[in-house]
């Protein structure tokens, strides 16, 4: 579905209504904890609500497949329901310092962070911090249907500019070059690159594509104009290894880490995989 951008009063606006619920910062941690869930992470549980040392929630993200153990994540997250007044630098130095290293941090605000705490964020690499802000939460809550609700409305102009989009993609791809290659479009397989997909950080394979891959052997794939090797898993039909960096870019993650899906176009030739974003 697309959403129309928000201009600044209606982000005002929602950020004030968005506070108002909750009565207090333990309702804000509350809150979190199913926000969190529904991003993917795992083993969320709230500290105790006194003497938390600047740890208000502990959360897993889990890794890939059969490296779910080895590469699994562990944040540390602090939470701030602020109105108006910005997060200062003093409560992200208060988070790092309960950070064990190798460990990773996070604060979540209903307002802004100040510039220090921008600066400092990603300062020690032993114990990086993602910064959240309201309208960054704000935007998170819209794309992943977190109260909010939309009503449909239809724009003829909409539907003949996505059919004028969908037949402009298809005279452009009758050449597709890769690698100083030449493709025809029909020798191509389109398989949407989904939001799952650059969530997990793995990359699904078309089931006629997958058929034709050893499992756990390394392929070369060509991303664009970028090339990368990465390993096939077989049954579960994806690869794993040096993904983000492509889906980082080619813009399926962008720098405040919002995720899209993108189609694609997807060749096996060669012992190789070759793959452009439509």
């Amino acid at each position: 579905m697309k959403i129309n951008e928000l201009d600044d009063a209606k982000i005002e606006k929602y950020l004030s209504e968005f506070y108002k619920c909750f009565a207090t910062g333990y309702e804000f941690e509350d809150f979190l904890k199913l926000y969190l869930r529904k991003l993917g992470l795992d083993e969320i549980q709230i500290t105790k609500r006194s003497k938390d040392g600047g740890i208000d929630l502990k959360a897993l993200r889990n890794g890939i497949g059969d490296f779910s153990n080895s590469d699994s994540i562990e944040y540390y997250i602090q939470a701030k329901r602020y109105k108006t007044n910005k997060v200062n630098v003093n409560v992200l130095r208060e988070l790092k310092g309960v950070i064990p290293f190798g460990h990773k941090g996070m604060l979540i605000t209903t307002s802004e962070f100040t510039k220090d705490v921008i600066n400092e964020a990603s300062n020690d690499p032993s114990k990086p911090v993602t910064l959240v802000d309201g309208k960054t939460l704000l935007r998170s809550c819209i794309e992943n249907g977190i109260g909010f609700t939309f009503e449909p409305k239809f724009s003829p102009e909409e539907l003949k500019d996505y059919i004028n989009e969908e037949e402009l993609i298809s005279a452009e791809s009758e050449n597709i070059n890769i690698d100083n290659r030449q493709f025809v479009n029909q020798e191509f397989i389109e398989k949407e690159i989904t939001e799952n997909d650059v969530r997990a950080r793995i990359l699904s394979v078309p089931s006629k594509i997958a058929n034709l891959l050893e499992d756990r052997k390394k392929y070369k794939i060509l991303f664009e104009d970028e090339a990368f090797f990465s390993i096939f898993i077989k049954g579960r039909n994806y690869f794993s290894g040096g993904i983000s960096k492509m889906y980082r870019d080619y813009g399926l993650i962008s720098s405040e880490n919002v995720i899209t899906s993108k189609k694609a176009l997807w060749r096996f030739y060669d012992n190789q995989i070759f793959i452009k974003l439509k």
